[in-house]
């Protein structure tokens, strides 16, 4: 069981994060925030410009491989087109429901850049709307499962990106947003 970690009320994570100077600081401050909070060993953030995604913070000063880019960029794009609020209200049946239990979900490659790393969606609803910020990408310590973090602590973390600007929306959000 990974040690616990003393996690900041998030009003206090999103003043903290808001107080910093700039966006490569905040960048900074998130990656350590999800590292410390999941007890992650490495890892990567990428934060959404428009419909695309950045790697603004890793650890270690590594870079992230191409094929890991790749990876992370494809399962963005799938995040993208899942439009989470359709499954909000959703009616199934019972052999629905046992047909998804019984579904195993896919295996990653053989020669997946990624089978080291877990993925973690930075996301929020600002109203009745989705906006994806990021993906955490993370490497567990050997033999600890990485740590979830509480859907208010993400909330901060994505508030905070946004209302800083350092995360730029896609033009048909804030489309989307205005109207």
């Amino acid at each position: 069981m990974p040690d616990p970690v003393s996690l900041p009320h998030p009003q206090k994570l999103y003043a903290s994060l808001r107080a910093l100077a700039s966006a490569e600081l905040r960048s900074r401050a998130v990656f350590d925030f999800v590292c410390a909070a999941t007890g992650a060993e490495s890892g990567f953030l990428f934060l959404a410009r428009g419909q695309k995604l950045e790697c603004v913070a890793t650890s270690h000063g590594s870079a992230p491989t191409p094929g890991l880019i790749q990876e992370v960029s494809s399962a963005w794009d799938h995040e993208l087109d899942r439009e989470p609020d359709d499954n909000m209200n959703k009616t199934l049946d019972v052999s629905t429901i046992e047909a998804l239990r019984r579904a195993k979900p896919p295996l990653p490659p053989a020669n997946s850049q990624s089978s080291a790393f877990e993925r973690r969606m930075l996301s929020i609803y600002r109203g009745a709307r989705w906006v994806p910020v990021g993906v955490a990408v993370l490497k567990a310590r050997e033999a600890r499962p990485l740590t979830p973090i509480r859907q208010v602590h993400v909330a901060a973390v994505c508030n905070a990106l946004l209302d800083a600007g350092d995360v730029v929306e896609s033009a048909l959000e804030a489309e989307a947003r205005s109207s």
